[in-house]
Formats: C-alpha cells, structure tokens, sequence
C-alpha cells in the first residue's frame, strides 16, 4: 500500500492529517511526522494537522505549535487518518475525514478492521503507528524533524522499549532516529518520565487509593474531576498514571478510570499477563487497543464500571487454562 499512498500524497494540493481523541504520544508522533515529512519532500502543498490539545510535553516537537483545535469547514484533497481506524475515534475532526476526497488510514491496533477506510495499512503487530509511518516514508526525505516526531511515537507505544510489541525493526528504526542527530536522552526523560509536583501528588493519591480485586490479580483505583482540581491538573496530566499502576508485581492486570465529565469515566486497561487480553474487555465496551493495553469509556459511578470490567475480565482469567501471575 505503500506505492498507494505515495501517489495520493502526490496527487493532492491539500491535506490533513488527524488523529483520535486525547492523543497520545504516538499519536502526536505520527502526525507530526507525516505532516514534517510531507512539507519536506513536497514544500508547495498545504499540510495542516488537527487534534484535540495535547500535555504540552510534547512542546518540543517539530510543529506542535502549529497544531489546529479547530475544524473548518473546507474540503480537503486528501486526509491522512494516524492511530486509529474508525470515524467515531477522530471525535469532531471525523467531518474532515469524511469530507475529504480521499483518505488513508495508518494505524496498529488490534481492534482496527479498516472496513470503514479502504485505503489503509493496519498492522497490529507492528511496536506503533510511527513505526508503521516510517515503513511507508521514503527515507531520503527523512530528516531530523520527522525522525523526533517518529521517535517520539515508539518511545511512548513501547513503553521505551519495553513492551512485547517490541521487535528489532522497531530498534532498528530507533536507530535510525538516533542517526538523524536527535536528542534521544532529553525526549526520553522530557516526555515520558518528567511530571511536574502536582503530577507526582496526584498519582500519589492514585495509588494510595489503589485496591485489589478479583482475589488479588487485578490492581485498580480511580480519580474524579473534583480530585483533579485539588491537584490542579487535568486529562492530560493523567494519562501516564496507568503506567505506573502496571509496574506492580504478580497482579495479571490493572484499571485506571478517571472521569471525563458527565459521570463519564476514561477507562484504561493494562495487562502485565500474555495470557490476559485486555483488548478484548475494551472491544465489549466499544473501546479498543491492543493485548496489553485498551481502553473504553463507560458512564457511571466507579463502582458501577468496575463491576462490568471485572465480569469481563473473569471470562477469561477464570477459564480453567488461564494461568494467573499469582500462581
């Protein structure tokens, strides 16, 4: 497909690119880096990258600043659709994706058919959409700026390296990215392991208020918008707290829900058991992902939620094969 997209890219005079909702650093990688890659291999077309606002983080990637929150009413030539496969994903900026002439979806997870896009590459054993977007990229083109935005995306999709999703061609591209100059060490630790005091407090809080279910093999806890207050932080502060509820030992997997408004919560799943797929949980609840990492979102109190979530994970973690960390 790659030879496809090329010659979409060619053919249009506008495009834009789009991700889905609250995105993440793959997200932000794969996007930006199509939307530098595109402007410099092809400086006279008009490359405009939609999404909702990101943790500002990211504020060092080439481009950020220039992201659009808006969704205008024009038409464009093409729209190149990065780290999910469904209209539903893209929130407001669907309508762009739907009014474009053409469209071309890059994504790697599990849940993504690609039925409603018939133009795609999905490949849900690939580390992440940017390592995907750097196979399709002619690698001529690839300069320092993309090889930032790349490397971004599969620092944060693998867990900096440490996720299975992790192949040698996903080192072997880090190594790529290394090779264009940028400054690897500072994007690690700027990214993906600095929080600031009230990051650290809040998460904190989350863990402390953390429990055991399901006799042990499931770690969960839970924050509300009023908790999010005290601490002076919002949704994007908080993403990377499931991480860091992962990192328990013999527990086969984790929750972490926080609410998003409208007694709706965020729900994120984790597994830390090959034998445990949360993807699964979060397709039940029209979410999606991947093996080891999903999520959904569900309304309700947190009681309430936890209860659906755990009757479909003991689906799987009470079949009689099912082999818990506990054991």
């Amino acid at each position: 497909m790659k030879e496809v997209l090329e010659s979409l890219i060619g053919n249009a005079k506008s495009i834009c690119v789009l991700g889905h909702t609250r995105p993440d650093g793959d997200c932000l990688g794969s996007t930006l880096g199509w939307k530098n890659y595109i402007k410099g291999r092809f400086p006279e077309k008009e490359v405009t990258v939609f999404l909702m606002e990101a943790n500002n983080k990211f504020a060092y990637l080439p481009g950020f600043s220039e992201i659009h929150h808006d969704v205008p009413k024009d038409e464009y030539d093409l729209a190149i659709i990065c780290d999910c496969g469904v209209y539903e994903r893209l929130g407001e900026y669907g309508r762009l994706a739907k009014n474009a002439k053409e469209r071309y979806v890059i994504d790697h997870h599990i849940t993504s058919s690609g039925e409603e896009f018939p133009n795609h590459t999905i490949l849900p054993d690939a580390s992440s959409t940017s390592e995907i977007s750097f196979d399709l990229m002619d690698e001529r083109y690839f300069t320092k700026d993309v090889a930032t935005c790349i490397y971004t995306g599969i620092i944060h999709d693998t867990g900096v390296f440490k996720y299975t999703s992790t192949s040698s061609h996903t080192m072997e591209i880090a190594g790529k990215c290394m090779d264009q100059g940028i400054d690897f060490s500072s994007i690690i630790d700027d990214s993906f392991y600095m929080k600031t005091v009230n990051q650290q407090q809040v998460t904190g809080k989350v863990l402390l208020d953390g429990r055991l279910y399901m006799e042990g093999r499931i770690f969960a806890s839970s924050l509300s918008i009023k908790d999010m207050d005290s601490f002076s932080v919002d949704q994007k502060d908080v993403d990377g707290i499931v991480s860091v509820l992962r990192e328990t030992k013999e527990v086969d997997g984790v929750i972490f829900l926080y609410e998003v408004g409208n007694n709706t919560y965020k729900v994120s799943l984790r597994s830390n058991n090959t034998a445990l797929d949360v993807s699964t949980v979060a397709a039940h609840f029209a979410g999606g992902g991947h093996k080891m990492a999903a999520g959904c979102s569900l309304k309700g109190d947190t009681a309430s939620i936890l209860e659906k979530i755990i009757e479909e994970l003991r689906k799987q973690m009470d079949a009689p094969d099912f082999v818990s960390n506990r054991q």
